[in-house]
């Protein structure tokens, strides 16, 4: 196997690394950074290593003056800082195939907060800090993205796109109609993971992306905290 990204190069604070990427995750016989290890040895990693790198190509492909290899180098700085936690390596992979994907959705293949959190039960509910951390809240209110001066919100009000607010004061909106959070109800005990944090976003700036299962419907979904990042 041959690999698609062959090297990437990430330079920045003092920090320089070298990826090998290949189908299956890399030349795994090579493997030397924990995050490699830790991707070498999951079968699920390997799986979505594969899928970044057939959906790189094909995004680079169609959009060349697309800024991908950026994206790629962001990624690749987010997984490497991971070392040997899985739960935010992980979450690196959702976060760039969510990010490159066409279907924000089509690559999650069963994976839930539960992925992140295994048989542990969140300890906060606070909303969580560290990407691959999760926190248990509950849904305070699913509803149209645009204000709609505060009439009661009809069914195609959502076709201009839902938001989501939690009990822990977290938020989440997308500009596409998304059914699993409409299905939501207010009080939903629900998991909520930090999977990205934008490193082109400043510390105060919006720039979150967030795994949530719903924990009464088992509908899982990714979205982020803001229309635009780094922006609000």
């Amino acid at each position: 196997m041959r690999s698609i990204l062959h090297i990437i190069v990430v330079c920045g604070a003092g920090m320089l690394f070298t990826t090998a990427a290949e189908a299956a995750g890399f030349d795994c016989s090579k493997a030397s950074s924990a995050d490699e290890k830790i991707v070498c040895g999951d079968n699920t990693l390997s799986r979505l290593d594969e899928l970044f790198n057939e959906r790189y190509a094909a995004t680079k492909k169609a959009s060349p003056d697309e800024d991908i290899v950026h994206t790629a180098r962001n990624f690749l700085a987010d997984r490497h800082d991971c070392g040997g936690d899985k739960s935010c390596i992980l979450s690196a992979y959702l976060a760039v195939l969510w990010e490159i994907s066409p279907d924000k959705s089509d690559f999650m293949g069963g994976i839930s907060a539960r992925s992140l959190t295994g048989s542990r039960l969140p300890e906060t509910s606070a909303i969580p800090e560290k990407v691959g951390q999760c926190a248990a809240t509950t849904v305070l209110e699913v509803h149209p993205r645009v204000d709609n001066g505060g009439a009661p919100a009809t069914d195609a009000d959502f076709d201009s796109g839902t938001g989501i607010d939690y009990a822990n004061d977290g938020y989440q909106v997308s500009y596409n109609r998304e059914e699993a959070l409409i299905g939501s109800k207010s009080g939903d005990p629900v998991t909520m993971c930090l999977v990205e944090i934008d490193r082109d976003c400043s510390p105060d700036e919006s720039g979150r992306l967030f795994l949530v299962t719903n924990d009464r419907t088992r509908e899982s979904w990714i979205l982020p905290d803001a229309q635009h990042k780094c922006g609000g």
